[in-house]
């Protein structure tokens, strides 16, 4: 049985984690399909938008699966937990649907989707530092998505929050009953699906690629991606459809 369950269909990948027995923690062959399946989404034209969620209501992830993470050496026995944020830049919008415990290695590959969709019932936290393990990944992302104050609290503390206080924080975007997470999801993803997928793309590449520099080396990557998305055949669409008062046909993204 494959950890990860993939499909695509009308333009959205889905990305289903697929161990709800161990809680979905990433294992080892987890970690080497979700390698795979990042650069399939971004090399796949039909893919414009994708969705990011797991198998069963206990756990969208608890993390690094403990059982496989050390050999006799005390080493870790595989390459770095998701590679989403280790290398791999996806610049095509994810989405994150998350029901139930959403943790440590769990959160680190959560930050990485653009949208957040949390379930009433899930939590998130931080709890490496209570099995001796560092936060590197996360103390690196976790405060530039919601301040060093609230994520030094989660660091430090290894304690969890649930989903209205990481709503409050500006962890997630939204939060719905369980039943309702995989529909808010694809609600946001219709919602992209309307706008060019050329256009989208290029503006989350803007997004990435400026968000570590100084606000005019953010902007001279703004202009230069600006005058390449003028050459495609979106940036004709739109304005011709807009004009004849019609909805855009959209080239693959």
């Amino acid at each position: 049985m494959n950890s990860v369950l993939y499909e695509v269909k009308d333009h959205i990948a889905y990305i289903t984690l697929n161990r709800p027995e161990a809680l979905n923690a990433i294992n080892r062959e987890m970690s080497e399909e979700l390698e795979d399946i990042w650069y399939r989404i971004e090399a796949d034209q039909n893919v414009w938008v994708g969705i990011l969620s797991a198998a069963g209501d206990k756990s969208f992830c608890s993390g690094v699966d403990l059982r496989q993470m050390a050999d006799g050496n005390g080493k870790p026995s595989h390459r770095p937990v998701h590679k989403l944020g280790h290398g791999i830049d996806v610049f095509k919008p994810l989405i994150a649907g998350v029901n139930g415990h959403c943790l440590a290695a769990g959160l680190d590959m959560m930050l990485c989707c653009d949208i957040r969709v949390a379930s009433e019932s899930a939590t998130f936290g931080m709890p490496m530092t209570r099995v001796g393990v560092m936060a590197s990944t996360g103390a690196s992302q976790l405060p530039r998505s919601i301040g060093w104050a609230h994520a030094m609290e989660m660091l430090l503390t290894a304690e969890k929050i649930d989903a209205q206080e990481a709503y409050r924080i500006g962890l997630v975007n939204k939060v719905v009953p369980p039943d309702q997470v995989m529909a808010a999801c694809e609600a946001y993803a219709h919602k992209i699906l309307r706008n060019s997928p050329s256009a989208v793309r290029l503006t989350k590449e803007a997004a990435i690629r400026g968000r570590d520099t100084t606000m005019q080396e953010s902007l001279h990557i703004g202009f230069g991606l600006q005058r390449f998305n003028r050459t495609t055949a979106d940036a004709k669409e739109g304005p011709r459809a807009f004009a004849e008062k019609r909805k855009p046909n959209w080239s693959a993204g």
